[in-house]
Protein backbone atom coordinates (compact mmCIF):
# COMPACT_ATOMS: atom_id res chain seq x y z
CA UNK A 1 0.00 0.00 0.00
CA UNK A 2 2.91 2.35 0.64
CA UNK A 3 3.96 1.79 -2.96
CA UNK A 4 0.47 2.82 -4.12
CA UNK A 5 0.69 6.05 -2.11
CA UNK A 6 4.19 6.81 -3.39
CA UNK A 7 3.22 6.16 -7.01
CA UNK A 8 0.03 8.19 -6.72
CA UNK A 9 1.67 11.46 -5.61
CA UNK A 10 2.91 12.26 -9.15
CA UNK A 11 -0.57 11.58 -10.55
CA UNK A 12 -2.07 14.01 -8.03
CA UNK A 13 0.58 16.54 -9.09
CA UNK A 14 -0.45 16.03 -12.74
CA UNK A 15 -4.09 16.60 -11.81
CA UNK A 16 -3.25 19.85 -10.00
CA UNK A 17 -1.13 21.13 -12.89
CA UNK A 18 -3.78 20.21 -15.46
CA UNK A 19 -6.46 21.95 -13.44
CA UNK A 20 -4.32 25.04 -12.93
CA UNK A 21 -3.56 25.25 -16.67
CA UNK A 22 -7.11 24.37 -17.82
CA UNK A 23 -5.69 21.36 -19.68
CA UNK A 24 -8.79 19.19 -20.05
CA UNK A 25 -6.97 16.50 -22.03
CA UNK A 26 -4.29 16.04 -19.35
CA UNK A 27 -6.94 16.21 -16.63
CA UNK A 28 -8.80 13.34 -18.29
CA UNK A 29 -5.62 11.29 -18.82
CA UNK A 30 -4.40 11.75 -15.24
CA UNK A 31 -7.86 10.96 -13.87
CA UNK A 32 -7.90 7.77 -15.94
CA UNK A 33 -4.50 6.75 -14.53
CA UNK A 34 -5.64 7.46 -10.98
CA UNK A 35 -8.90 5.57 -11.47
CA UNK A 36 -7.08 2.39 -12.47
CA UNK A 37 -4.45 2.64 -9.77
CA UNK A 38 -6.97 3.39 -7.03
CA UNK A 39 -9.31 0.59 -8.00
CA UNK A 40 -6.41 -1.87 -8.24
CA UNK A 41 -5.48 -0.92 -4.67
CA UNK A 42 -9.12 -1.33 -3.54
CA UNK A 43 -9.42 2.42 -2.87
CA UNK A 44 -12.87 2.49 -4.42
CA UNK A 45 -14.01 5.93 -3.27
CA UNK A 46 -10.87 7.49 -4.72
CA UNK A 47 -11.38 5.48 -7.91
CA UNK A 48 -14.99 6.62 -8.16
CA UNK A 49 -14.08 10.30 -7.81
CA UNK A 50 -11.35 9.87 -10.43
CA UNK A 51 -13.88 8.16 -12.71
CA UNK A 52 -16.29 11.05 -12.29
CA UNK A 53 -13.50 13.51 -13.10
CA UNK A 54 -12.52 11.52 -16.18
CA UNK A 55 -16.13 11.47 -17.41
CA UNK A 56 -16.66 15.16 -16.69
CA UNK A 57 -13.40 16.12 -18.40
CA UNK A 58 -14.34 14.00 -21.42
CA UNK A 59 -17.69 15.82 -21.60
CA UNK A 60 -15.90 19.14 -20.99
CA UNK A 61 -18.12 19.89 -17.99
CA UNK A 62 -17.33 23.37 -16.72
CA UNK A 63 -15.76 23.37 -13.27
CA UNK A 64 -14.81 19.68 -13.40
CA UNK A 65 -11.40 20.63 -12.03
CA UNK A 66 -13.06 21.17 -8.66
CA UNK A 67 -13.11 17.40 -8.30
CA UNK A 68 -9.33 17.57 -7.90
CA UNK A 69 -9.96 19.04 -4.43
CA UNK A 70 -12.15 16.04 -3.56
CA UNK A 71 -9.47 13.71 -4.87
CA UNK A 72 -6.84 15.39 -2.70
CA UNK A 73 -9.04 15.06 0.38
CA UNK A 74 -9.77 11.38 -0.29
CA UNK A 75 -6.11 10.66 -1.07
CA UNK A 76 -5.12 12.22 2.26
CA UNK A 77 -7.67 9.95 3.97
CA UNK A 78 -6.24 6.91 2.16
CA UNK A 79 -2.68 7.86 3.15
CA UNK A 80 -3.74 8.23 6.79
CA UNK A 81 -5.38 4.80 6.67
CA UNK A 82 -2.22 3.30 5.17
CA UNK A 83 -0.13 4.74 8.01
CA UNK A 84 -2.52 3.15 10.51
CA UNK A 85 -1.97 -0.31 9.03
CA UNK A 86 0.21 -2.48 11.19
CA UNK A 87 2.85 -4.53 9.37
CA UNK A 88 2.39 -8.26 9.47
CA UNK A 89 4.90 -10.15 11.61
Amino acid sequence: MNMFADMTVPIIDRLRAARDHDDIHELREAAHSLKGAARSACCNVLGDIASQLQDDAEAKVQGCGQLVDKIEIEFARVCAAIKDLKPET
